[in-house]
């Protein structure tokens, strides 16, 4: 997708900074999402010393250094390969998007941090961030945000239990309209 085609998109908050700066049409509009990452694990917990997390996440890496002392390596896996990976106990444990952990539900699951982080913002076509379908676009987001941080409606949109979220500080950001 070139850079006159991007008009919305979300992006994790380290590799929206560097496409705002690399392309001086778009911009960062706001914060979307906080806490969605977690680290999933097949084993015991205590025998975690390695983790697999996706290229270029130094985010995500200085989050679990800070939160998870035990850990002590990283290795960088394709977004592909992050599973197999795991599965194949090339690494003790993985950090993932909370969306792509539900899918493997099945594994064990910390938060990623105790702390509130920003894992995604919304990243806008300046020119676009100024017109009335942004506006509609930022209007009918905010109402999806609202359904999205009910956990009942969450759980479900994700295809899990809801105790399943319990652990899980996700939190879906409303964005403020555009004044311009």
């Amino acid at each position: 997708m070139s850079s006159e085609e991007i008009n919305v998109a979300f992006y994790c908050s380290h590799i929206a900074k560097h496409t705002a700066q690399a392309n001086e049409n778009v911009m960062i509009y706001g914060p979307a999402v906080m806490n969605a990452e977690v680290i999933c694990y097949k084993d015991d917990w205590e025998d975690v010393k390695t983790v697999g997390v996706g290229q270029g996440r130094e985010q995500e890496k200085r989050l679990a250094e800070e939160n998870y002392p035990q850990i002590e390596a990283f290795r960088e896996v394709t977004q592909k390969g992050i599973l197999y990976a795991l599965e194949d106990r090339q690494v003790d444990a993985v950090i993932q998007d909370v969306t792509k952990a539900a899918q493997t539900s099945h594994y064990d699951s910390l938060p990623l941090s105790e702390n509130d982080h920003i894992s995604y913002v919304l990243v806008v076509d300046k020119d676009f961030a100024g017109t009335e379908a942004f506006a509609d676009f930022i209007k009918s987001y905010n109402e999806a945000v609202r359904k999205l941080n009910r956990p009942a409606y969450l759980s479900e949109r994700l295809g899990v239990k809801e105790s399943w979220l319990e652990d899980k500080s996700i939190e879906f950001l409303t964005l403020e309209e555009s004044e311009e």
